[in-house]
């Protein structure tokens, strides 16, 4: 134990940590206690970490903190099954062995092994994924219980309110208890679930790239888990497909561009403004890596041209460079595929780049839906400033300013403003 930590180190800790270890704990101990035991489950990790709190400013931060949680977690299964085993009514191959004290604190130290943690992920991932749950609540389950994402930044990722949020995961809970034992899909089941499994990975990851509730744009933590989810998949014989190889490179090429994101004040630089010298590399190389794997197979999806998007993005030399034409022809394909507003507005975009901001502007008039997003209004605006209707485009921007949640945003739309009103 070191004794000299700050106490004000602990706080920001235990939520890092929280972060990190409370998905890998609450799907060992699901898997243990079974679905019909989630909250149990989740009681005993926030036990653990509110234990944490308490202790490490008195006794010190353990030399390793996640083994420290996780000996605990164990420990207080151990406290719990000898308060009420019988109600528990836990898996029958083990109930002989749990409700003798000799055999209780091997048993749950056998079944609760640190090498079990990325199955039992894989496992709860794909419990959370069930197809008796609605997608929405799908997702918002696993955000919720699998990646320690809180109300709030579940309702920002759905863009809705937190009542709906805490009204699907109460659905939610009440069909996954249902369940029984967690485990690994099969075949067409495997193939039905997975694509959630992806959509949730993504999510994360697009809340750790541009944070909606932090006050950091960018969140590295949230970034690694959702590369560290997406290995944990490529790890699995049964779900190393070229789709995930597909989504691995897309958030791979994003995460390469970090550093240039933010300037050193942190405000947001944008793509074609950004220090490619900044770019990471390795990760680009190990991207396009990933790319090629996801060649491999005779299915394309919506990961497979998002990657390829970014993949043009990443490998060009300068902004102008960029090959706009094909990022706005596999914009047309992902239409095809996956219609949605947000894809109309960056296709809009690519076509401003191939044929000029007055035809990129009609088409992104032209798209329904997208009255109450500010990125819409940001968008509108700069392709009204290059066409020279600079009173058009401050009121754009003035409507983006209005709907933002984001500090950094703000700054950046009120930065472009006062650019525009001394032209």
């Amino acid at each position: 134990m070191s004794v000299t930590d700050p106490e004000e180190r602990i706080e920001p800790l235990v939520a890092d940590l929280f972060r990190r270890e409370s998905g890998k704990l609450t799907a060992s101990l699901t898997r243990f206690f079974g679905t019909k035991h989630l909250e149990l489950a989740e009681d005993v990790v926030q036990d653990t970490l509110m234990k944490a709190m308490h202790e490490w400013p008195f006794k010190g931060i353990p030399d390793d903190p996640v083994a420290w949680l996780h000996r605990v977690a164990r420990n207080g299964v151990i406290d719990r099954l000898r308060r009420d085993v019988r109600g528990l009514e836990l898996m029958k191959e083990n109930a002989a062995l749990l409700r003798s004290e000799w055999t209780l604190a091997s048993t749950v130290h056998t079944e609760l092994n640190e090498h079990s943690i990325a199955d039992d992920q894989l496992r709860m991932f794909f419990a959370c994924c069930h197809p008796s749950l609605p997608s929405d609540q799908q997702v918002a389950l696993a955000l919720k219980t699998l990646c320690g994402f809180s109300v709030p930044e579940i309702a920002r990722a759905f863009i809705t309110n937190e009542e709906t949020i805490n009204k699907r995961l109460y659905r939610a809970r009440e069909a996954f208890r249902q369940l029984g034992r967690l485990e690994v899909p099969k075949g067409d089941a495997l193939n039905a679930r997975l694509e959630q499994v992806m959509s949730t990975i993504y999510l994360l990851f697009n809340e750790g790239y541009q944070a909606t509730q932090h006050r950091d744009v960018i969140r590295e933590d949230m970034i690694e888990e959702a590369l560290r989810l997406c290995r944990m998949l490529l790890d699995h014989p049964s779900t190393a497909l070229p789709e995930v190889h597909a989504l691995l490179a897309l958030m791979v090429f994003h995460a390469a561009r970090s550093e240039a994101r933010l300037d050193t004040d942190g405000a947001i630089v944008l793509l074609q403004e950004q220090d490619r010298t900044k770019w990471d590399a390795a990760l680009i190389a190990l991207a396009n890596q990933h790319l090629s794997e996801a060649s491999q197979g005779d299915r394309l999806t919506s990961y497979h041209i998002e990657a390829g998007i970014a993949s043009m993005h990443a490998n060009a030399a300068t902004y102008a460079a960029t090959n706009w034409s094909a990022i706005k022809s596999m914009f047309d394909e992902l239409m095809r595929m996956r219609p949605s507003p947000i894809v109309g507005l960056n296709r809009a975009i690519a076509i401003a780049e191939c044929e000029g901001p007055a035809r990129g502007l009609e088409e992104l008039e032209s798209l329904l839906g997208m009255e109450a997003q500010h990125l819409y209004h940001a968008s509108r605006g700069e392709l009204l400033k290059r066409s020279g209707r600079v009173r058009e485009a401050l009121s754009a921007f003035a409507e983006a300013l209005a709907l933002t949640p984001s500090a950094a945003e703000q700054a950046l739309i009120a930065r472009k403003m006062r650019a525009l009103e001394k032209t």
